[in-house]
């Protein structure tokens, strides 16, 4: 057995991703102004239409106090609409405003630019592949 944690395939995974996390961080705050975490709620916003914060959440697998700080913080900013969903009076809709729509375009296009070399020398389709399917396997163990 290795005990060498750092030779596993789930810390690599983990490294990656927060490498990944730290150089859209940068590139967002010092060109945007925006961090990553409330970028990606934007990204879930345009993405997903007009969801339910509880979706935005589920979506991110982050909790919902912790959408709830976001939101917040986007709609104070300008980037985002909150209205009550008439479906369920204890829930909310979010919408981009005119403001965070054109901040997604512009900044999702900077960002795919600037990372540009992150999967240099990678087998993309190989990747996503793998990916997929670690994903698959947690939701089923999770039972998602």
């Amino acid at each position: 057995m290795n005990d060498d944690i750092t030779s596993s395939t789930a810390f690599k995974l983990h490294r990656a991703t927060a490498l990944i996390d730290r150089v859209a961080d940068a590139y967002l705050s010092r060109e945007h102004g925006i961090r990553y975490a409330l970028f990606l709620v934007l990204l879930m916003v345009r993405v997903m239409g007009e969801p339910s914060q509880r979706a935005v959440a589920t979506a991110l697998d982050v909790s919902r106090a912790s959408i709830t700080q976001r939101v917040s913080a986007l709609v104070e900013a300008g980037l985002l609409r909150v209205a009550p969903d008439p479906a369920d009076s204890r829930a909310n809709i979010v919408s981009l405003s005119r403001k965070g729509a054109g901040l997604v375009t512009v900044a999702w296009a900077g960002l795919e630019q600037h990372q540009d070399g992150l999967d240099h020398g990678v087998d993309e389709p190989a990747l996503a592949a793998a990916l997929d399917r670690i994903i698959a396997n947690g939701e089923r163990i999770l039972g998602s």
